[in-house]
């Protein structure tokens, strides 16, 4: 149920708190107070439509928040729906700037639009000209259908874990190669994959290998250039200042003098030994440039052997790695095709009686169903003649759905409805009206009872049109169901206003500066005038005289239903 709504800058409503109770609570007030404002707010923080219209003149933003507590299964919905955690309570906020933009929490955590409409529709049911209405959605309406049996829910349960048990044998099968045929088309393709990885006979280290090589090819003007460089300065043979001759002069320089200093003979010795090494080096350049040839086949082969590696490593992975974890698992798909046709025949057979069970069952769900339609239909149509609809039937459409096997079952329903006489019964969403509609939930919440999870409904003037005797049967059918449900509802009728066990009036007042809307708990005998304003009377004696005769009818008609 809502335990609180906060409103901040919705319309005339710069700030708000509603308290609102278990039971019926009503929102009453003068035409244009902003009660329809109160709605808008609530559909909006519920994930209804955002119009920035609404944000009050002058302010940036509006921003409405909700506080629920929640039932077992509710708190259930919400993990499963939304990973997040909920106590007793779920605080709900929805913010909308002036640019549009959205920004929704649940216990402070963002979450998207979408999330706070699918959580809500199973919380609330808003009843309003424009509003979304669950009794009007077919899986809903499924939904309901079946819990309203009380023996559907096993059956399905039993219906899913044999649609998942087909689901373990048909991906074996796929694995095993489906029928014959496609079992050959798959022993062809694994073959010929097979031999083509291992008639590439790719190394490990092979493709970085060649790249490396080509690398190196491709630079071979520029590597002959700098080996003939280093070459000529450092040859002995070059005539010339070449390292090496200047070397062996210096060499020459310090053994003269090798002999007068053991210093100086360290230096020579160094000098010589660097002379060695740097011949060697002369030498080893002085070879490497005669074998510097570039072998043009060398280089087409690399090429061609980098670009056959590269598309088999696309079509196996991406990389050697990739490629040989790809041949290993292949070669076991291979051989369970080859060697497992005793395991597909059991595989089929298991198939064919898994088939056969659901099938079963959901015949059986079907004709569970047909009878629990049947009996819920009747008895909303019988609830709708006290309510003014003497007229009205209603009846459950079924058609198969085109899904082969769902965890739902078979069966696609339809509510059809008709209020008036002679008329055939078509899609309730199509012909219902808002004032047929608010009168038709009204009695399917009495049959269906505490059978559903929508802990919360909310009527937008549910009277209207009513009067008199009809208008006082919908105010003892609103007290009925708030035994069961919270209810909130907008009205106009002294009945229902009398019945309320929370009454909250809507004003409208200006100042120097703008005008506002506020909400405020009436008792005593402030409720007494507004329960007489509603009937028409005069804020006299004799106008407060009946509206408390009317008070304490309503109170004794709800002591009277509780016990």
């Amino acid at each position: 149920m809502i335990q609180t709504i906060n409103i901040e800058n919705v319309a005339l409503i710069d700030k708000a708190t509603l308290y609102f109770e278990n039971k019926l609570n009503v929102i009453s007030g003068e035409t244009g107070a902003g009660k329809s404002i109160m709605l808008d707010a609530l559909s909006f923080v519920f994930g209804g439509r955002a119009d920035r219209t609404l944000i009050r003149s002058g302010e940036n933003k509006m921003k409405v928040e909700a506080i629920f507590n929640l039932t077992k299964s509710q708190k259930s919905f919400i993990k499963n729906e939304t990973g997040i955690e909920c106590e007793e309570e779920m605080f709900l906020s929805r913010e909308l700037d002036v640019a549009g933009k959205n920004v929704c929490k649940i216990n402070g955590e963002l979450v998207p639009l979408a999330t706070v409409k699918k959580i809500c529709l199973m919380l609330v049911d808003i009843h309003g000209q424009s509003e979304h209405l669950a009794l009007l959605n077919n899986d809903y309406q499924l939904q309901i259908v079946d819990l309203y049996s009380k023996t559907a829910e096993g059956v399905l349960t039993n219906l899913r874990e044999k649609i998942d048990a087909l689901k373990v044998v048909e991906n074996e099968i796929k694995s095993l190669g489906g029928s014959e045929s496609e079992k050959q088309n798959l022993i062809d393709l694994y073959t010929y994959q097979i031999n083509e990885i291992e008639n590439a006979k790719v190394g490990e280290n092979e493709f970085e290998n060649l790249t490396a090589e080509k690398k190196e090819m491709q630079q071979f003007e520029h590597i002959n250039e700098c080996l003939k460089s280093c070459y000529e300065a450092t040859s002995k043979n070059n005539f010339g200042e070449s390292a090496q001759n200047l070397i062996y002069s210096a060499t020459k320089n310090l053994q003269q003098i090798s002999e007068l200093n053991p210093h100086y003979l360290e230096l020579y010795n160094r000098l010589n030994s660097l002379s060695l090494e740097l011949d060697d080096i002369s030498n080893t350049v002085h070879d490497d440039l005669a074998n510097n040839v570039f072998d043009e086949e060398r280089f087409n082969f690399i090429d061609e052997r980098l670009d056959y590696i590269k598309s088999l490593f696309r079509k196996y992975g991406g990389n050697f790695e990739k490629m040989n974890e790809y041949y290993g698992s292949t070669s076991k798909k291979l051989d369970n095709l080859i060697n497992g046709a005793k395991r597909y025949g059991e595989l089929n057979e298991q198939k064919e009686k898994l088939i056969n069970e659901i099938l079963k069952i959901q015949k059986t769900l079907t004709e569970i169903r047909k009878k629990s339609a049947a009996e819920l239909s009747a008895r909303i149509g019988d609830e709708l003649k006290f309510l003014g609809m003497p007229n009205a039937k209603m009846s459950v459409e079924f058609s198969p759905i085109s899904e082969q096997y769902s965890y739902s079952g078979a069966d696609k329903i339809e509510f059809m409805f008709s209020a008036n006489r002679g008329f055939e019964l078509k899609p309730l969403n199509k012909v219902v009206s808002g004032g047929e509609m608010s009168r038709v939930m009204l009695a399917y919440k009495i049959v269906v009872g505490g059978v559903d999870n929508i802990s919360t409904i909310v009527f937008d003037e549910i009277d209207t049109g009513l009067s008199g005797n009809i208008a006082t049967t919908v105010a003892e059918y609103m007290a009925k169901l708030s035994q069961q449900k919270q209810i909130i509802a907008v009205s106009h009728l002294p009945q229902i206003c009398a019945m309320a066990d929370n009454n909250i009036k809507v004003e409208k007042f200006s100042d120097k500066v703008t005008t506002h809307t506020k909400a405020i708990k009436l008792e005593g005998d402030e409720l007494t005038k507004e329960i007489a304003r509603l009937m028409g009377a005069e804020a006299n004696e004799t106008g407060l005289k009946a509206s408390l005769a009317l008070k304490q009818k309503c109170n004794d008609f709800k002591t009277q239903i509780k016990k």
